[in-house]
């Protein structure tokens, strides 16, 4: 036998088992997955319910138990999933949007009255008349310079506030994501 030959075998015994390992594993899905996962929770999940002084567990997959056994009064308030406060993630929503249009607004106040600092000080370097110059913008300069410092002072304080909106939610067992 040649080497073409034995190469040719080589490629085509490998493409023979390449196929039949493929056809033999079948992969799992991840819809299967997400299945197996809803019914291993439905087994996990069980619900205490005291009726007449008797204490009742009841699962899920128990289908005749859990027609008869009303909701407890805590789950009826509160649709989806809350965090350890009770807070749900339409509040945590609203939080953090609230904090981030109050950092946006604070940066942009920044942005303007650095804006204003830099054209005040291009007119003082313009301006022939010394009048005009020390007396006029001087005080501008130095009242828009103390406003630009308010402004830096209350946009970190914003970003502070995110941080510590984040570190709330962390600390009370809501999920990450409520913070987008």
């Amino acid at each position: 036998m040649t080497c073409a030959m034995i190469g040719s075998m080589r490629v085509i015994i490998c493409s023979l088992l390449l196929a039949a390992f493929a056809l033999d594993c079948s992969a799992q899905t991840l819809a299967d997955i997400a299945l197996q996962e809803r019914e291993r929770q439905k087994r996990l999940h069980s619900t205490v319910v005291v009726e007449n002084g008797a204490t009742t567990t009841t699962t899920a997959s128990t289908s005749s138990t859990a027609a008869t056994v009303s909701p407890p009064p805590s789950a009826a308030k509160t649709a989806g999933p809350s965090d350890n406060k009770g807070r749900d993630e339409k509040y945590w929503r609203a939080e953090f949007q609230k904090a981030r249009n109050d950092a946006k607004a604070a940066e942009d106040k920044v942005q303007v009255l650095d804006l204003k600092i830099k054209d005040l000080n291009t007119q003082l370097l313009r301006q022939r008349n010394v009048y005009n110059r020390e007396n006029r913008l001087g005080p501008e300069i130095a009242d828009t310079q103390k406003q630009l410092d308010e402004a830096r002072k209350q946009a970190d304080e914003a970003k502070k506030k995110i941080t510590d909106l984040e570190d709330e939610l962390r600390r009370s067992g809501g999920p990450p994501g409520w913070a987008r």
